[in-house]
């Protein structure tokens, strides 16, 4: 079991339980750039305040803002919900918010969930 999955696990987080070195589309994780801008989803600062979404990947998963994401539990299959989208953009996974700039919102892509 990889240290994201557990990670996810040990907080309660629901995750695509076959997630490993893909994306949620089924595309490899990319070095830099998202695979995701080939499948239907968006970046994380373009979703709606109440609007869910689940993580499909982070668009340039070697960088110091992928590496703070990943702190907080911003992870490839986890739920989260949009609070507020200015000045910050606060979202919600499970009972934390968290707050990023726009810059670290736009390296996330999330597959709108209905």
């Amino acid at each position: 079991m990889s240290l994201r999955r557990r990670i996810a696990d040990g907080l309660g987080w629901r995750v695509q339980p076959d997630w490993q070195e893909n994306c949620a589309a089924g595309a490899p994780v990319p070095g830099e750039g998202c695979a995701g801008l080939e499948c239907d989803s968006v970046s994380l600062d373009e979703l709606q305040p109440g609007e869910r979404g689940t993580v499909s990947c982070l668009d340039q998963p070697a960088s110091r803002a992928a590496w703070k994401l990943a702190a907080m539990g911003v992870l490839p299959g986890v739920e989260l919900r949009v609070v507020q989208r200015y000045p910050a953009c606060i979202f919600r996974i499970g009972h934390a918010e968290f707050a990023v700039d726009q810059h670290m919102a736009e390296h996330v892509r999330v597959h709108r969930l209905g």
